[in-house]
């Protein structure tokens, strides 16, 4: 089922939760809302379930009024109940006092009784999920003899006991450990490709997003950044919120001349159709420098190694240019070996790549 909201925004006292939102959310794709802490991600989440409702608009207008579609019925007005979501928390909102197959039967069992299943197909479809979840034979345990991991799986197999049109997670996997979560949000990718119902998840860790999702929504104070694949919102940002929002960049301040971007050595080699002497801002990636003991560029920039991190799958090298301004630079091992690099000595750091955004102001 697709999704699609128009002109929503909300507050709360003071504060602009969201700002005049607009989103379409294709049928059968598992999308994720990415950005940080109050940028509005969760709220937007909840008004798509009906949890909360929308700001009216300021004037008397139609072409500014809130919508929420669900495969083009209009929604907006309607309660969490007449939507058909399921929804599952961060916290699993488990009932303590049940068992496992109690919460996972909670919504058949309350349902009107002309439209409730019977009992054995509640036990059947229980059953089911269960082995879906992976957590078969915790039929009997209650969320406390459970792990975290095991709790957040009941959750999901609660909220699809339903057979809602659409899944809404909020932080699903913010409370589990970083090994639990890593495991899990594999898992979830599995499960999405074997059920195919239309998901939102709501993260604030970029690795998550890019790992599960078929697009992500990159928001920021409110609004919406850049929608696109992980592809997209990682190797063409739109703005420079998205390019410093997801991973870790080398930030040069520089200007336009002669319709370039150039910061000290450094130049950008796509011209920009920009005023001359206006502000702009290079973003490099630690994996798009190159570590050489001679120059092999113009752009090449004199620095001095710092700190060495080789635990991992990357060698993570710091750096200090000649202001003493900090740089990061990242290395496949078998290159980082092949260098020699060796903290405190002295070598050239080469761009290869950089993303130039232009600023309102002049220099």
């Amino acid at each position: 089922m697709s999704i699609e909201v128009r002109n929503i925004s909300k507050t709360f006292g003071a504060f602009r939760a969201l700002d005049n939102v607009s989103l379409t959310i294709p049928d059968g794709e598992l999308i994720a809302l990415l950005g940080p802490s109050g940028s509005g991600k969760s709220t937007l989440l909840r008004i798509i379930a009906g949890l909360e409702t929308p700001d009216p608009p300021l004037a008397a207008s139609q072409h500014n009024v809130p919508l929420v579609e669900l495969r083009g019925a209009n929604v907006t007005n309607q309660t969490v109940g007449e939507r058909g979501i399921g929804f599952v928390f961060q916290h699993y909102a488990l009932f303590r006092h049940m068992t496992v197959l109690d919460n996972i039967a909670f919504g058949l069992r309350v349902k009107p009784w002309r439209l409730r299943p019977s009992r054995q197909t509640i036990r059947a479809k229980v059953a089911e999920l269960m082995k879906l979840m992976q957590i078969e034979g915790l039929e009997r345990r209650t969320p406390s003899q459970l792990s975290g991991g095991q709790r957040q799986r009941v959750a999901l197999a609660r909220a699809l006991a339903t057979e809602p049109k659409v899944l809404l997670l909020d932080e699903p996997f913010g409370a589990l450990d970083a090994k639990v979560r890593q495991d899990l949000r594999k898992w979830l990718r599995r499960l999405h490709d074997e059920i195919h119902v239309t998901s939102v998840f709501v993260t604030h860790d970029q690795e998550e997003a890019l790992e599960v999702a078929d697009q992500i929504v990159v928001m920021n104070k409110g609004k919406i950044e850049q929608q696109g694949t992980p592809e997209d919102v990682f190797h063409k940002p739109a703005t420079a919120f998205v390019t410093e929002f997801l991973g870790n960049v080398n930030l040069f301040h520089g200007r336009v001349e002669q319709g370039r971007a150039v910061a000290g050595s450094i130049s950008a080699e796509q011209p920009l159709n920009a005023t001359e002497g206006q502000s702009v801002r290079m973003f490099v990636r630690p994996h798009e420098i190159d570590l050489e003991r001679t120059p092999s560029r113009d752009s090449s920039i004199r620095v001095r190694v710092g700190r060495i991190q080789s635990a991992g799958s990357i060698v993570k090298i710091e750096l200090f240019d000649h202001a003493n301004n900090p740089l990061m630079a990242e290395l496949p091992h078998d290159k980082f070996r092949e260098i020699g690099v060796v903290s405190g000595e002295q070598l050239f750091a080469t761009p290869r790549d950089a993303r130039v955004f232009v600023d309102d102001f002049v220099i």
